[in-house]
């Protein structure tokens, strides 16, 4: 019951503040000889829905302060807050998200255990996904 407020009330930030958001899945296919011959496909349909996209916050003692101390974060990375249900990990899964409209969105890719799930008795709610622009396609990508 309380899942459900909290679900509510972050759907509503999300209309209020929030952008259309592109979810582009890509599947990681291993090669037979080498390990790391590594090649990424389109996979499943691409998904449209919308998120709270922020900028890091540099106050003292915040998770963002803290990953951009530890050099995981550069300054012009974002943050990104989507509906807990969203399927954006897998093993096997890359994403690729691309934020506004289709024809004048930015992509950008997933940062390296950039997920972080906030959840309410065991029920997810949010997703925080710290996010770095891409200039060109993610290493591997056909």
């Amino acid at each position: 019951m309380i899942n459900d407020t909290f679900s509510k009330g972050l759907n509503k930030v999300i209309e209020l503040g929030g952008v259309p958001i592109r979810v582009l899945y890509l599947k990681q296919t291993i090669g037979s000889v080498w390990d790391d011959e590594v090649s990424l496909s389109q996979s499943g349909a691409v998904i449209w829905t919308s998120g709270l996209v922020l900028p890091l916050s540099n106050k003292w003692g915040s998770t963002d302060s803290l990953l951009m101390e530890q050099g995981k974060l550069n300054n012009s990375d974002r943050k990104l807050y989507v509906n807990g249900s969203l399927l954006i990990t897998g093993s096997e899964l890359q994403v690729k998200i691309m934020i506004g409209s289709n024809t004048i969105g930015t992509q950008y890719s997933i940062i390296p255990d950039g997920i972080i799930m906030f959840e309410v008795a065991g029920q997810p709610i949010y997703k925080k996904v710290f996010l770095r622009r891409l200039t060109g396609s993610i290493l591997g990508e056909a």
